[in-house]
């Protein structure tokens, strides 16, 4: 339906589609062109700044609504022009949950373009992550102005291993590094969108790693804090604080309810798994890695044992069994095998863990799910996309978040297990 619309700032929600037939309209520093269409998608919001009376069709007008002023505090504008003065090569926003580090991201991605520099962001959000699925940490590159990150095709994903990192610190780091330094290879400013863990003692490691981190590699940074009040200021008490800019929340930010977040997460695997193909995978073809299966020197299996590794040192020996076997079982397999340490996995344990699935260069190619493995047979099952090709597969990663074959989150397995 067509509706016009006098000259002020409206909030448009998802899902939507909208077109521009007459007027003038500015949306998080990006300009609607006459005719174009926009897509905004279930569980997103955008500001519509209407310049001077429009026209627009959409698709639901009663998802849209009036407000009073802008979404975009003044101060925001002014960090663009320090961002160029100073020639700051990268930007790592802090903020909590629901503070709109992406929706500034975003803007600041579209102001930097406007001022002909290529900006690239680094998306650390494995729970709600735009740029790539979640459970990875993603970066792209952008060339035009865009409303939604998820626009762009990322430029590499790294997997961390769960939509939370906090048993996946190292993973984290690693990955945070990596796509840090490609992003200062190819870009000329890196924007760090981060998650809202800022509070307890992972949430301060990780963040104090990351200004670490930047520091290490000799970039120009500074650190950007979204806050209401003075919620995070335990961040930056130890780092110039030429480097910190305190910026005001936009109007826009919303809370999202825990429930929420893992309904976006699991409608983003959804379409991510939407058209999945079986892979089978034999044992001697293929690496492993973040496990223990795979990695040592396989031996005879006795008994109902399925498999049996020798590990390297004092690991001693791994063993996959149907169950999980009782302590009396695990001492006759000591005796059985002459070692002092057994380390058992049952079966079942492997089933719908999401994994990365790497080429022969440790670069990402997509996830997967492991559907099966057979002992026996010593092949691998798993679930992936067709549209990715796995022709130069390599190595299986491992994460710790379970993937149900409805394809909705279903539990974890303790890191380190397999």
């Amino acid at each position: 339906m067509q509706k016009d619309f006098k000259k002020g700032v409206y909030i448009i929600s998802g899902p939507n589609k909208i077109k521009l037939l007459s007027g003038k309209v500015i949306s998080i520093a990006k300009n609607f062109e006459l005719g174009e269409e926009i897509f905004i998608p279930e569980g997103k919001r955008i500001p519509l700044e209407i310049e001077v009376d429009s026209k627009i069709e959409l698709s639901d007008e009663k998802l849209i609504s009036f407000i009073q002023t802008s979404t975009i505090p003044e101060d925001w504008d002014r960090v663009v022009n320090y961002l160029i003065y100073e020639k700051i090569n990268a930007l790592i926003i802090f903020g909590e949950v629901d503070t709109g580090k992406t929706f500034f991201s975003t803007y600041l991605t579209n102001k930097l373009i406007s001022n002909n520099l290529k900006p690239s962001v680094l998306d650390c959000d494995t729970g709600q992550s735009d740029i790539g699925p979640p459970s990875t940490l993603g970066i792209a590159i952008f060339n035009k102005p865009i409303l939604f990150m998820t626009e762009v095709k990322p430029e590499k994903l790294y997997f961390v291993g769960s939509h939370s990192p906090s048993e996946h610190f190292l993973h984290y780091i690693c990955g945070f590094t990596k796509l840090v330094n490609y992003g200062l290879k190819n870009s000329d400013i890196v924007i760090i969108d981060t998650p809202g863990w800022v509070l307890g003692d992972g949430g301060r490691m990780l963040r104090n790693s990351e200004l670490e981190i930047l520091s290490a590699l000799e970039t120009n940074y500074v650190v950007v804090l979204l806050q209401r009040n003075q919620e995070i200021e335990h961040l930056v008490k130890s780092i110039p604080q030429k480097k910190v800019i305190r910026l005001t929340v936009s109007k826009k930010a919303s809370p999202t309810s825990v429930e929420e977040r893992k309904k976006l997460r699991e409608f983003v695997y959804k379409k991510y798994f939407s058209n999945i193909d079986t892979l089978e995978l034999d044992f001697d073809k293929i690496f492993t890695d973040r496990v223990y299966f795979l990695t040592g020197q396989r031996l005879n299996k006795k008994g109902n044992l399925l498999w049996v590794e020798k590990l390297s040192g004092f690991e001693g020996l791994y063993v996959v069994s149907e169950n999980k076997l009782s302590d009396r079982e695990i001492e006759k397999v000591k005796k059985l095998y002459d070692v002092k340490k057994v380390k058992n996995v049952s079966k079942d344990e492997f089933k719908n863990v999401l994994v990365a699935l790497l080429d022969q260069e440790g670069e990402f190619i997509c996830l997967g799910i492991i559907k099966d493995i057979d002992f026996l047979k010593q092949k691998i099952y798993i679930l992936y996309p067709k549209k990715y090709s796995v022709r130069n597969l390599k190595i299986i990663q491992f994460g710790s978040l379970k993937i149900s074959p409805k394809i909705e989150e279903s539990g974890f397995v303790e890191p380190g297990l397999l």
